[in-house]
């Protein structure tokens, strides 16, 4: 099947910390019985002051509060529009954004299975503790309540706003990327193992796990060349060649993410696929069975062009291929390519294959694309599980940065609610 697929608050006025309603702190109809809380902790907000208005919300909502039944649609814009305009109520004034995470962070931490976002398919929170999408409509919800002083605002202040310098995008998720080297180990001793390491692709006369050691020795200077923004991939492919062969590469990123790339692929989407797969469907959009069917699934969706990271012409065919890509050449024959040049081109495994284009984004410090970074952020969060609170491996665009794209949060909420129905429809059955 042919794989191509067709907000911020400033810190005005600092309101009072949050904390979880005692269970005398805001009087309730004798009607509802909400759930217990779960206790105080230590990283629970100090208890002075707001109080969540339940005793506001429709009946229909504080069932499902009883129930333990995860809220949605229009109920759950009903209960953000309460607490929105309870909290600008007490509050007035524009609250920053942490103050709203707390908020959120707090309620879900109160009603987990009436709020929490979890994984799609999974039981793990989705991007920390699960609150994002709650904040996000707590905050969309104040900004549009907001939004005709905030104008005036903005045009009294001119262009002269002080603009946050972005993360660096190299930094990203990884937890070695600039490692230092260690104890007796000398450099002149690492770039002796590196010129062994050359001749034995040579020679092919080290065992598998000679090269492995090897490598695993020499990692620190792996990352100053691929740090090195003067270097180009031809002078990697001759200084280290081994790095490109597909278990040398995963034990790179493995060190370089903290986690097994491939295997971490492969169990997600057992979990994962066919759900994920049945959404697509229901929404006209599935694009065949296999990996690398869903992703382009995924893309259209997000009306992204798949064909910045899977093609079927030769790399000599389109010189303007320069971002990490897979060449498919049939459902078991896939070539990687990076900056025009092709780096493996023997893999027979679609995980394979997509977990090798995804670690090279991170070995190769290479930014998504724009034309499919809601994409490869959706394969980072869901799929890898690669959930920074901050910064972002997308190319920025326009004077906003996001902790997660708004466009990502909508699918996983989209997921999540499809998920719930059809467990639901099960129930019925």
């Amino acid at each position: 099947m042919q794989p191509n697929a067709d907000y911020l608050f400033e810190d005005s006025q600092t309101p009072p910390q949050f904390t979880r309603p005692g269970p005398s702190s805001t009087p309730e109809p004798q009607r509802f019985q909400l759930p217990s809380t779960p206790p105080e902790t230590a990283d629970s907000p100090s208890q002075d002051a707001y109080s969540v208005p339940w005793h506001k919300c429709p009946s229909k909502v504080m069932d499902e509060l009883r129930e333990k039944k995860y809220i949605m649609g229009k109920d759950r814009r009903e209960m953000v529009r309460i607490v929105a305009e309870d909290y600008l109520h007490k509050h007035p004034g524009r609250p920053g954004r942490q103050k709203l995470r707390e908020l959120a962070s707090m309620i879900v931490g109160q009603y987990p299975a009436s709020f929490k976002l979890t994984e799609p398919f999974g039981n793990k929170p989705f991007a920390k503790d699960g609150s994002e999408t709650l904040f996000r409509q707590l905050e969309h919800r104040i900004e549009n309540m907001k939004r005709p002083q905030s104008s005036l605002k903005r045009q009294a202040g001119g262009e002269n706003s002080t603009k946050k310098r972005p993360r660096n995008s190299d930094l990203y998720g990884c937890v070695a990327w600039d490692p230092i080297i260690e104890g007796a180990v000398c450099r002149e001793d690492l770039l002796s193992k590196r010129d062994e390491l050359k001749r034995a692709f040579q020679t092919q006369d080290l065992q598998e796990s000679s090269v492995r050691k090897l490598m695993t020795e020499t990692y620190p200077i792996q990352r100053e060349i691929l740090n090195d923004d003067d270097t180009t991939i031809v002078v990697v492919k001759d200084e280290w060649p081994f790095l490109f062969e597909v278990p040398h590469l995963f034990d790179h990123a493995s060190k370089l993410l903290g986690f097994s790339v491939q295997n971490k692929l492969a169990q997600e989407l057992s979990k994962k696929e066919k759900g994920i797969n049945d959404f697509l469907d229901s929404k006209g959009m599935k694009m065949g069975e296999g990996p690398i069917q869903l992703i382009c699934g995924i893309s259209k969706y997000f009306k992204e062009d798949s064909y910045k990271l899977f093609h079927k012409k030769e790399i000599s065919a389109d010189p303007e291929v320069e971002l990490p890509c897979i060449l498919i050449r049939g459902d078991q024959q896939f070539k990687i390519a990076v900056d025009g040049l092709l780096v493996n081109d023997h893999i027979t495994s679609p995980i394979v294959a997509l977990s090798y284009v995804f670690s090279m984004f991170y070995v190769w410090n290479v930014q998504y694309p724009p034309e499919m970074a809601f994409t490869l952020e959706f394969m980072q969060r869901v799929f890898f599980g690669v959930n920074p609170e901050r910064g972002s491996k997308a190319e920025k665009k326009g004077k906003k940065r996001h902790f997660i794209p708004p466009q990502v949060c909508k699918l996983v909420s989209q997921l999540k609610e499809f998920e719930c129905k059809q467990k639901e429809s099960e129930w019925a059955i």
